[in-house]
């Protein structure tokens, strides 16, 4: 599970399209059976996902130091971290208001980076399971608040979250160059999508940061048909 044997992970290959297609079918299945869910039920699957999924992370914290190779990049500031441990706790606590501000980060985290996959293990290193396991488990997690426990996100939401997304985004870009790091991208872009923003040149962070307000906004389409439907 820890073996170095297992590097060498492939971009839409068969490992990365299953781990794919495990969490369609996983929210599918949830989306399908959202009324069954009630009670104790619903506390033992957000308890339990929160748990899960911090002590994937903290799991990964101990296999970084055994290798010897902690660095800041640690640091739990990049969108996708920040998502994971503010997703579990609104799991825990049930705080709304929380959630209206992280839902649009963590979908858009999650589903980036289930589809860019910036992944040097594959299946069954233990890293493929918390790279994938993390981001589908709170991709899932703000999902099930949604549709679920049914709480509110609007459009209002959507331009409040995106705001505070910016002015994190206005921190950190001088901050990691002072800890040379690479939280939310805004140094260097995967590699697998910085042929996108190659025309821009040196102003392809500003392109990026559009792009993902845009992303925001495609998010949020059927997030709003959804809201019509249940107020019909």
């Amino acid at each position: 599970m820890f073996s170095e044997a297992y590097q060498g992970f492939t971009w839409f290959g068969l490992a990365h399209g299953l781990a794919i297609l495990f969490f369609i079918v996983l929210n599918t299945l949830m989306i399908l059976n959202r009324h069954k869910i009630q009670g104790k039920l619903d506390l033992y699957l957000r308890r339990g996902t929160a748990i899960l999924m911090l002590t994937l992370e903290f799991t990964y914290y101990g296999w970084v130091f055994s290798r010897g190779m902690p660095d800041l990049t640690l640091l739990p500031l990049g969108v996708c971290a920040l998502s994971m441990y503010v997703t579990s706790y609104v799991l825990w606590t049930g705080n709304q208001k929380v959630f209206r501000l992280i839902f649009p980060w963590a979908i858009s985290g999650a589903l980036l980076s289930l589809l860019i996959a910036d992944l040097n293990y594959t299946f069954p290193h233990f890293r493929y399971i918390h790279y994938f396991g993390n981001h589908g488990l709170f991709l899932t997690a703000n999902l099930y608040l949604l549709v679920v426990k049914k709480f509110s996100f609007s459009y209002k939401d959507l331009l409040k979250s995106s705001l505070a997304l910016f002015i994190y985004a206005c921190v950190m870009y001088p901050l990691n160059y002072l800890l040379d790091t690479n939280h939310l991208f805004l140094r260097e872009v995967p590699h697998e999508v910085a042929p996108m923003y190659a025309f821009l040149g040196s102003f392809w962070v500003i392109g990026f940061v559009i792009s993902i307000f845009m992303l925001f906004h495609v998010v949020y389409i059927p997030v709003h048909f959804y809201n019509k439907r249940q107020k019909a």
